[in-house]
């Protein structure tokens, strides 16, 4: 059965496990669409979203646990990004910003991270990872220039759905001919 693991809630891994990386504040909630995608797809995934909460319909697929585990949720993030790398996958979505927020710059955890990312994979392309966007994410060219040669291999996909089978793909889920 799938499973969603929120924020600071710590559980043992036992399957491959989907890390939903991108922007949450003044994002539309991607997360929960991509849930819905990759559970239609597989019935039996983990899926890690850093948004605390999901819809109505998600809310029997929350896996208990340590709850307060982790002292915040960046240290959430932290210990389940490597575990997706090397046993599923990280799912970059970069969606352009739904609604403007002045205090907090759009994406700025994001950019963070996938830079992070970008430099592990450049040194061990063995990190699974895969990246998508709408177009409409600030600098998004030019996130996809540096990918291109950062991590030639690969490919950035213009729609949730064919990211989500990246991921699928990647954590070998997902078998495609």
């Amino acid at each position: 059965m799938s499973r969603i693991i929120l924020p600071k809630t710590y559980v043992g891994i036992n399957k491959p496990l989907i890390f939903l990386a991108g922007p949450i504040r003044s994002a539309p909630n991607w997360q929960d669409e991509a849930i819905d995608i990759l559970f239609a797809i597989e019935k039996d995934i983990l899926v890690a979203s850093p948004r605390r909460g999901t819809k109505n319909s998600l809310q029997e697929y929350v896996v208990k646990g340590e709850e307060d585990h982790f002292p915040r949720q960046r240290a959430w993030e932290r210990h389940y990004l490597p575990i997706a790398s090397k046993n599923g996958a990280i799912m970059f979505w970069l969606p352009g910003e739904e609604k403007h927020d002045c205090k907090k710059v759009y994406g700025a955890m994001t950019r963070i991270e996938l830079g992070q990312w970008m430099t592990r994979y450049s040194l061990d392309n063995r990190h699974r990872v895969c990246v998508g966007g709408d177009g409409n994410f600030p600098e998004f060219d030019t996130i996809c220039y540096d990918l291109s040669k950062d991590m030639e291999y690969i490919e950035i996909h213009d729609k949730l759905e064919d990211t989500c089978r990246e991921a699928l793909r990647l954590s070998k889920l997902l078998v495609i001919f």
